[in-house]
């Protein structure tokens, strides 16, 4: 038996990892092995789904933005730190102007795809 630890930088990543081993098991001739790589597919499943409900987005304590914390998620400085809506809603601004995608974006800012989209919308007139 052999084992190999993989890591991966992106829950992107890991989803077309999992694709990939289901596709191999599919074409595995094995039954076991097979059963071993559908397994190993769920286990990387697991570790990127997102739980139910649980804010990402810190609620504002006070009034002032972190200009700081704003620019290290822009930048992509890891680690990123945790943003309050106020300060996410304008590092997603900025990351519009420097052309990321939604999902790059929704990432980096730890909400879903959709808020991205939503928060362009507004700051766009929503013509968008």
């Amino acid at each position: 038996m052999i084992d190999v630890t993989v890591r991966v930088k992106s829950p992107t990543a890991a989803r077309l990892l999992a694709g990939l081993l289901r596709q191999a098991a599919a074409d595995e001739a094995d039954r076991g092995q097979a059963r071993h790589w559908r397994g190993a597919a769920r286990r990387l499943d697991e570790c990127v789904r997102l739980p139910r409900y649980a804010p990402r987005v810190r609620r504002p304590q006070a009034a002032e933005i972190d200009h700081s914390a704003v620019r290290r998620v822009v930048t992509g400085a890891h680690p990123l730190p945790v943003l309050t809506r106020d300060e996410a809603r304008l590092a997603c601004w900025h990351l519009m102007v420097n052309g990321c995608s939604i999902t790059e974006s929704a990432e980096r800012l730890g909400v879903r795809p959709r808020t991205v989209s939503r928060w362009r919308a507004e700051d766009l007139g929503g013509c968008s």
